[in-house]
């Protein structure tokens, strides 16, 4: 009887060894899908992480251009009254008038 118990037990042991490569390889598909998620997963953050870097870089590029656009608006509206216009005219030669201007109806 001990022969043959361990003949059952090493027929077990064969059996679930088959059985647990039938099962490495039914699960096969499963695992490769597994991985492709992963992978695609992994691609995306990346992406994503790209897309977000370069969203900062323009916002900060919009920053810097829209404080040149004020810097450049109090430039010409400094340049444009007439108290900076007076100097540059006389030398040309044209003098600011001394009547008001006659309004026509």
């Amino acid at each position: 009887m001990n022969k043959n118990t361990e003949y059952n037990e090493k027929l077990k042991s064969e059996k679930h060894a088959i059985s647990s490569r039938e099962n490495l390889t039914g699960m096969l598909p499963f695992v490769l899908f597994i991985a492709f998620i992963l992978l695609l997963y992994i691609f995306f953050s990346h992406q994503t992480d790209k897309k977000i870097r370069k969203i900062e870089k323009l916002n900060k590029e919009v920053k810097e251009l829209y404080s040149e656009n004020i810097t450049l608006q109090t430039e010409i509206l400094n340049k444009t009254r007439s108290s900076s216009l007076e100097p540059l005219m006389l030398n040309y030669g044209i003098k600011p008038p001394v009547k008001q201007p006659i309004i026509i109806k």
